[in-house]
């Protein structure tokens, strides 16, 4: 899972820069550009952009892929290197977890665009939480698809098919826990007002790369899994 920018790392950065060269300071030197000035240790201080959050963000996405990409070489191979390969159903909540998942990227796209266009209002705040309580939902209904396997007598062991399946969807759900966690905090903090717009507008933009990455992830995972076998 990527490096999570800290919220107060963010939210330092839009206070004023006195030009002490110290700490985050959301500043204007050379002509007012409000420029973001991270800290520098030797005393200096180095811009940092909100573009550059994006892009740690896209790094750490891209690691992520690389992981899925070795995981889906090593499936494909494994399903025609041998003839006892054996394909499991699809378990029925998993179409419905599915379209839970989906759901949250389309609530928190909703919340993203109204910040950036009325700032932070009580629509906002609605949108973030039902964004969280959908991924939160999604991990818990995941649970209840391996409790359903598991039912049927089909365990990690059980076969290839079966291995892969709880492998790659137990990686997609701890990463998907993290995003789940930031949210967390992200609509806490926002609840309670202690983000100013521009610093909750930087999160939100960081966290949705995030959020809508893992989404498009677990389809491409639900298609590779079922419909590749």
């Amino acid at each position: 899972m990527p490096t999570v920018i800290s919220p107060q790392e963010v939210e330092m950065a839009n206070q004023p820069d006195h030009g002490s060269g110290g700490g985050f300071g959301f500043g204007s030197s050379g002509g007012g550009h409000g420029d973001w000035h991270g800290w520098d240790p030797s005393g200096g201080s180095m811009r940092t952009s909100p573009d550059s959050y994006r892009l740690a963000m896209w790094l750490g996405v891209a690691s992520i892929l690389m992981l899925f990409a070795g995981l889906s070489s090593a499936y494909i191979v494994r399903q025609g290197a041998s003839g006892d390969w054996v394909s499991i159903a699809i378990p029925p909540l998993l179409l419905p977890n599915t379209l839970v998942l989906a759901a949250s990227s389309v609530t928190l796209k909703r919340s993203r665009n109204l910040l950036k266009k009325n700032g932070l209002t009580p629509a906002v705040k609605f949108w973030l939480c039902l964004t969280t309580l959908l991924g939160a939902c999604f991990l818990i209904g995941q649970i209840f698809v391996w409790k359903e396997l598991s039912a049927q007598g089909i365990y990690l062991s059980s076969n290839s098919h079966s291995s892969f399946f709880y492998l790659m969807t137990g990686a997609h759900g701890f990463h998907l826990a993290g995003g789940v966690i930031v949210l967390s905090i992200l609509s806490f903090k926002a609840c309670r007002q202690v983000f100013a717009t521009k610093s909750l507008r930087t999160l939100m933009d960081v966290t949705s790369i995030y959020w809508h990455f893992m989404d498009g992830l677990w389809i491409y995972l639900f298609l590779l899994l079922f419909f590749w076998r």
